[in-house]
């Protein structure tokens, strides 16, 4: 006959042996699907940036009218608002995360003197810190779309 005693500890160490396998799957499975989630809302927020570069009016008279028009398309990937007023959208994004082009057909930037063919968006440098690891998105997402909106290169941003 087996003493009950003896088995006093057996639920402990099945325990400890279960979590020690199922904790750090819960962990990864969380830190993949938060990062799933993330680079998601940046290819949205940088397909609606790179649509309303392509459509918004270029005034390019001179680099402040140039360096105007690319903050609107920041505020609209970080914002979802050409202002910039409002919360982010996805957490931590910096203005230097998201890098605006802005090209002619020969691939010099558009000026008042090169008139725009190209508007290409992509978030450079961003790090998001999950549950487990810092994941950081280089050049990633990228979308490049063809500039269809008015070119005014004797015009300034007010």
């Amino acid at each position: 006959m087996m003493r009950i005693g003896s088995r006093r500890g057996n639920a402990m160490v099945e325990l400890a042996l279960s979590v020690s396998v199922i904790l750090p799957l819960f962990l990864g499975t969380f830190q993949f699907g938060y990062t799933f989630y993330v680079y998601n809302m940046l290819l949205t927020q940088v397909r609606g940036g790179a649509r309303y570069a392509s459509l918004r009016q270029f005034k390019a008279q001179n680099a402040a009218s140039i360096s105007a028009y690319k903050l609107a398309v920041r505020n609209m990937v970080r914002y979802s608002t050409p202002d910039g007023i409002g919360q982010l959208i996805v957490p931590s994004l910096d203005d230097a995360d998201v890098i605006v082009k802005i090209l002619d057909k020969d691939g010099h930037d558009a000026d008042s003197t090169h008139a725009p063919a190209t508007v290409s968006l992509t978030i450079n440098d961003y790090a998001l810190n999950a549950a487990v690891a810092t994941v950081t998105f280089n050049q990633k997402p990228y979308l490049e779309f063809p500039y269809v909106g008015r070119y005014a290169p004797s015009e300034s941003e007010p």
